[in-house]
């Protein structure tokens, strides 16, 4: 690392320190429903088609959505997640509640039924922006969604979004060995929609990707996918498209510049706190459930987030695991959550060391 490298990486490092003590919430994802209308190789909640399991009612995220505007800011902004959102029948009237406190919300889709009316209603409730999910060309996109129309419907939701009047409109990637050499195709595809920011993820072994091979980068596969990025950010960024790695996966300073706007921060626990379909209170939405910390139909949020988070952001089970002995270790701080398993000794994924050879 050289001294600029060094500098940077030190006063990031400080800069994380202060967040994490002041730890003011900034982002609430609501999972409002487990219900999807595909069956993802990947998904890492195991979404279906219906749910078995208790879900909060609408009026139950009413009661949420004024606590949060109430106890903490109406500057938090929210994210809200599935399943697939559209299949929530009042999908609008909880955005509408945001929106009626002055607050931002914004949701993710794998766009399968969002139509141009569908989206005006949505924008009429108040949505901020929309994430959109487009995971290859129409071999790779079908085979990891499973379904043999999702490309087909992919390419008409990004055309609706593309042509919409949202102040923030994004596509993230779920990258896998079948789309790894597809990428230059997908950004010309987002470019013909007028998408202008772009995210890239590896996919991580949970919920189903567990044991698919198929559908996980190896070590020397995800330094092909940095290498990308990094000899592509400014070619796309000059053709009006920004692109970025995930906030998942510390990287040394000086390849982390290459790749991320922003440097590599877990902000789970940190700025970040999600509520689960079922009213489980964690994180990230992707957490390990033995990072979950409550349930909002039993516990106070606001005592939650200020009490029940040390896990997040003190990281003090680090010690414990193999990441101890890093040289890395105080400014990664064992990388990002949810490729973690507090029962394990060892992280999911690492992107600087191959965690298949011997430690």
């Amino acid at each position: 690392m050289n001294i600029k490298h060094h500098i940077k990486d030190r006063l990031y490092r400080a800069y994380k320190s202060i967040e994490t003590k002041e730890h003011h919430l900034a982002y609430l994802f609501l999972e409002i429903t487990r219900r999807c209308n595909l069956n993802c190789l990947h998904c890492g909640s195991d979404c279906k088609a219906e749910v078995n399991a208790g879900e909060l009612t609408t009026e139950s995220w009413f009661k949420l959505i004024d606590y949060v505007a109430h106890h903490f800011s109406t500057d938090v902004a929210f994210v809200i997640t599935g399943g697939e959102p559209l299949l929530h029948r009042d999908l609008e009237r909880i955005g509408q509640r945001i929106a009626n406190h002055g607050m931002r919300w914004g949701m993710v889709s794998n766009g399968m039924v969002l139509s141009k009316e569908r989206l005006e209603k949505l924008i009429a409730a108040g949505l901020d922006s929309i994430t959109l999910s487009v995971d290859g060309l129409e071999d790779a996109h079908n085979l990891i969604r499973n379904h043999p129309k999702a490309f087909t419907q992919i390419n008409q939701a990004l055309a609706v979004v593309g042509n919409s009047s949202l102040a923030y409109k994004d596509a993230v990637t779920c990258v896998f060995p079948p789309n790894l050499n597809q990428l230059n195709d997908l950004a010309d595809i987002l470019l013909s929609h007028k998408i202008r920011s772009w995210r890239l993820f590896r996919i991580f072994p949970s919920g189903r990707a567990t044991d698919n091979d198929l559908l996980l980068l190896s070590f020397e596969q995800t330094q092909q996918l940095l290498q990308w990025i990094a000899q592509n950010k400014k070619k796309y960024q000059a053709q009006g498209l920004t692109i970025n790695l995930s906030c998942e996966g510390w990287l040394p300073m000086s390849l982390d510049e290459q790749v991320r706007d922003t440097p590599f921060f877990c902000r789970a626990g940190i700025n970040i706190a999600s509520i689960l379909s079922d009213g489980t209170i964690t994180g990230c939405s992707n957490n390990h459930s033995s990072f979950h910390v409550g349930n909002v139909l039993k516990d106070d949020l606001a005592y939650v987030w200020e009490n029940k988070f040390d896990d997040f952001r003190q990281r003090e089970w680090v010690k414990e695991t193999t990441c101890s002995n890093c040289e890395h270790i105080r400014s990664c701080k064992g990388n990002s959550i949810h490729l973690w398993d507090k029962n394990n000794a060892k992280p999911n994924f690492c992107y600087v060391k191959d965690l298949s050879l011997p430690i």
